[in-house]
């Protein structure tokens, strides 16, 4: 073979061009032993720029990019680097090839991985060959079929490459074992284990063959894994060269677990490889590396206005969007105010039975491959390969376990109770990961997920861009926190009542258990990281992870200097909270409008309705909007789940902004076959109408709420969360004068602007003067806290409203201000008493006070 063509193999690989050319050198042309040199870190004091310093994108330079956190490598790069005064301490002898059927005998510490820094908010550019497909002729197990299901011995088979096995963004010395077990499963000799003189020739579609599914690669591999000498009938292990006992080498275990793919730590190492492969393909994971110039989609954020357009059947927009069109305009940009009573859900249908066949084979697959796990709880008794894991097993689980983050990101446990049957296996994952001491600790490493892909430096290569992302186990906080809010909604439902039917006992039974086994794994994971890395360790992390609470009385207490990031900080910790709602004078009364209704319920367990509530709740723990611009907070009684009250920031850029509107929530009996109840608290003891759809009597219009004409509330599928979304983005609207029926068409007319005006001192008065004044429970620390954290904000909002107000007089209802009835309070005395209040509590001690002239509503 010439240099160049050696050369060639060894970039293929991955190697940097100046690497392999040294590597060759010193192994004298032996294109193996080379490779070995550079993945035991022989080479790395070798920069891989050497012979293009102009060009780092065509060598995959460790030098970091200016600016940046990322930092460009080989795919195969080492991590220690070699001084150049070793360099030459070297003889052909002095580094061999690590014999593969040794690896169970090495010692491993807990943390495979101890040392290793990892962080989300790392990135890296990985130099990859272009993966071509490589394919070969493989001989069947008996009882296999071709495509039309006719018996076949022999198939055309695609086979996973050296490439494909090793990609992905390295760790320590990962790629040095990957390399060595590809290399020894698919190359040279393997010898009769009595040492007779036999030999048999491995080959890549002996180990690496991709099935269709998962059981067929198990059957053919325990068909081919144990050769029998025909010279003198010793069966030697195909993996690891040593003998094996040949008795039922097919045999299935109840669990489906293959007797003989449990022989050594090479066959777990390659089963798991293989199979977390076909995982990511089915999972939709993995990037097309024949292809270039692609990009994935950048992360969603959260916004507001997407979220709008998701309640009202507009398909959420992208990050990329510009201008500032929003959801917010009124009627005349959809409000779900009018309309069709009817709407047309069977591609809704169509789209969740895809999904459900999807996920139904989906989750068949991992649990099929979680049975080859290491595991200590093994129903036939832990292998030699489940107490020391192959390194390349460990490999391929931090570097596949996408799926699991990808499954984790889901932040609606009600989407996870409705897809049930993936959400199960993936907690049978995750029990089984937990439980081990080798693997806990993954769990609480970010992953490194391809982004983008780029043009190598030449046709047969390509630039990968990694980049870091939240770990398992801070995704899984999330969700643990929606599972607590559900295991609460769900208090006392537990068990069977009399009289109660049987299918929806079950469905709440199925949600407690599945909760229960969240914080089970949440659990077990805190524990053994606590033992492999330390219990500082632990505080620390969980110190960073998403919680719930407010110490320090809902006060703001970040470190971040930036207000913003310290208001949306502070807001998403205490958008949502349990208190007691309950009268300090009567303990038996709730500060509740719907007080009379709830004493009604007392004493009745109605299963269905506690499922959906406990469903509900999880889902407003971690998805109420929390931002700048506007937020909704969330308070739940301790004890009658069924109380709520939220607080909604009026959004920016309408006449609300910054103001504080309180709405008292029922879930009625029959909840959520039916809507919610909401009433309208904020409207200055009865005299103050905010909007055409916010009456002074606190009745909300909204046809969420059966009160507006147009698409209502969806039996089973509606949610509380998209009512609040509802009044927050489509009520409190810039033009809250298009609300009203017949004024769709008239933004932007002088009318809309009057309107506007007054209900600007409308909020200016009540929704923040008064709040501050006589902050309503349970929101007196976040009303408080807002107005603290935005004094400047509101300030420079006053200067701009003055500047729109038109001087005329406040009135509680503004279409009586259209028609020339007298008022009262103008804007700049109301906004001169809030600049005042705005200085109170900015001061060291502010002395808030109380309000004794707060209109109270008339009888």
């Amino acid at each position: 073979m010439s240099l160049e063509a050696s050369i060639t193999q060894l970039t293929d690989m991955g190697i940097p061009r100046p690497r392999a050319r040294a590597a060759l050198k010193r192994s004298k042309g032996d294109v193996m032993a080379g490779a070995e040199r550079v993945f035991g870190g022989e080479f790395d004091y070798i920069a891989s720029d050497a012979e293009d310093s102009g060009n780092e994108d065509a060598t995959g330079l460790q030098t970091p990019i200016s600016g940046s956190s990322t930092r460009e490598t080989s795919a195969m790069d080492g991590v220690v680097n070699r001084p150049d005064s070793e360099s030459s301490d070297f003889d052909d002898d002095d580094v061999g090839m690590i014999e593969l059927g040794d690896f169970a005998e090495e010692p491993r510490g807990e943390d495979p991985y101890a040392g290793v820094f990892f962080s989300k908010d790392r990135a890296e550019r990985l130099v990859e060959p272009v993966l071509e497909e490589i394919y070969a002729t493989i001989k069947l197990p008996p009882g296999e079929t071709d495509a039309l299901g006719n018996p076949a011995s022999q198939r055309n088979t695609r086979i996973l490459s050296r490439g494909e096995w090793m990609s992905g963004c390295p760790e320590g010395g990962e790629q040095s074992f990957l390399f060595q077990l590809y290399n020894y499963l698919s190359e040279g000799s393997m010898a009769c284990a009595n040492d007779c003189g036999h030999t048999v020739q491995r080959k890549p579609e002996h180990f690496f063959p991709l099935f269709s599914d998962f059981p067929n690669y198990t059957r053919y591999l325990s068909s081919i894994i144990e050769q029998s000498c025909p010279r003198c009938g010793q069966v030697t292990c195909l993996a690891c060269g040593e003998p094996a006992h040949g008795k039922n080498k097919a045999k299935t275990s109840s669990t489906g677990e293959i007797e003989s793919l449990f022989h050594c730590s090479n066959i777990q190492g390659v089963t798991l490889g293989v199979a977390l492969h076909m995982i990511e393909g089915a999972f939709g994971s993995t990037l097309d590396l024949s292809q270039v110039e692609i990009s994935s989609p950048a992360p969603k954020k959260r916004k507001i206005k997407s979220l709008a357009k998701m309640i009202i059947g507009a398909a959420p927009d992208s990050d990329s969007s510009s201008g500032d069109d929003t959801v917010r305009h009124g009627v005349k940009k959809g409000t779900g105010y009018s309309g069709s009573f009817h709407e047309d859900t069977s591609g809704q249908a169509a789209a969740e039975k895809a999904q459900n066949e999807k996920d139904e084979k989906t989750a068949t697959l991992l649990s099929q491959v979680a049975v080859y796990l290491p595991t200590l709880k093994r129903e036939s008794g832990a292998r030699t390969s489940d107490l020391l894991v192959h390194p390349t097993s460990l490999a391929h689980l931090r570097r596949r376990s996408g799926f699991v983050n990808d499954l984790l990101r889901n932040d609606s446990l009600m989407d996870m109770s409705n897809r049930s049957i993936i959400y199960r296996a993936l907690m049978d994952w995750l029990e089984i990961v937990s439980s081990h001491e080798a693997l806990a600790t993954m769990l609480a490493m970010p992953s490194m997920r391809p982004a983008k892909i780029g043009p190598g430096p030449d046709s047969q290569s390509v630039s990968i861009l990694y980049e870091g992302s939240p770990s398992p186990r801070e995704l899984l906080e999330n969700v643990v926190i929606q599972a607590t809010a559900a295991l609460k909604g769900l208090s006392g439902s537990t068990e069977k009542p009399e009289d109660t039917d049987e299918s929806e006992w079950q469905k709440n039974r199925a949600l407690y258990d599945f909760c229960q086994r969240l914080l089970k794994a949440r659990d077990n994971i805190d524990k053994l990281l606590a033992a492999a890395k330390g219990k500082e360790f632990v505080d620390r992390m969980l110190e960073s992870l998403p919680r719930l609470g407010a110490p320090n009385g809902g006060m703001a207490t970040s470190a971040i200097t930036d207000v913003k990031e310290v208001y949306e900080e502070w807001a998403t910790r205490v958008r949502f909270e349990y208190c007691s709602l309950r009268s300090p004078d009567d303990e038996t009364q709730f500060l509740h409008a719907y007080n009379d209704a709830a004493h009604k319920l007392v004493g009745m367990d109605i299963p269905r309705r506690s499922l959906a509530i406990a469903k509900e709740l999880a889902i407003l723990t971690t998805n109420l909007p929390t931002a700048w611009d506007t937020s909704i907070f969330l308070r739940v009684d301790d004890e009658r789940v069924d109380l709520l009250k939220a607080l909604i920031v009026g959004p920016k850029d309408t006449p609300y902004e910054n103001g504080c509107f309180i709405f008292d929530i029922f879930l009625p009996h029959s909840y959520n076959q039916t809507n919610p109840l909401v009433k309208s608290m904020t409207t200055n003891g009865g005299l103050y109408r905010y909007n055409p759809n916010l009456y002074a009597d606190g009745k909300v219009c909204l046809s969420l709420l059966g009160t507006w004409s147009g698409p209502g509330w969806i039996s089973g599928k509606s949610t509380l969360l998209q009512v609040l979304i509802s009044i927050q983005s489509l009520i409190l609207c810039e033009e809250p004068y298009c609300n009203e029926p017949g004024w769709a068409t008239q933004g932007g007319s002088a009318q809309s602007k009057r309107y506007s005006a007054n209900i600007r001192r409308m909020t200016v008065i009540d929704a923040m003067a008064n709040n501050i004044k006589s902050p309503p429970k349970p929101f007196e620390a976040e009303i408080k806290e807002h107005f603290r954290l935005k004094a400047d904000a509101v300030r420079a909002q006053l200067e701009a409203w003055s500047v729109l107000d038109d001087g005329k007089p406040t009135v509680g209802e503004p279409s009586d201000f259209l028609s020339g009835v007298r008022g009262g309070v103008k804007f700049e005395e109301a906004a001169a008493d809030l600049r005042k209040l705005l200085d109170e509590l900015s001061s060291p001690t502010p002395a808030v006070r109380r309000n004794p002239t707060r209109a109270t509503r008339k009888a």
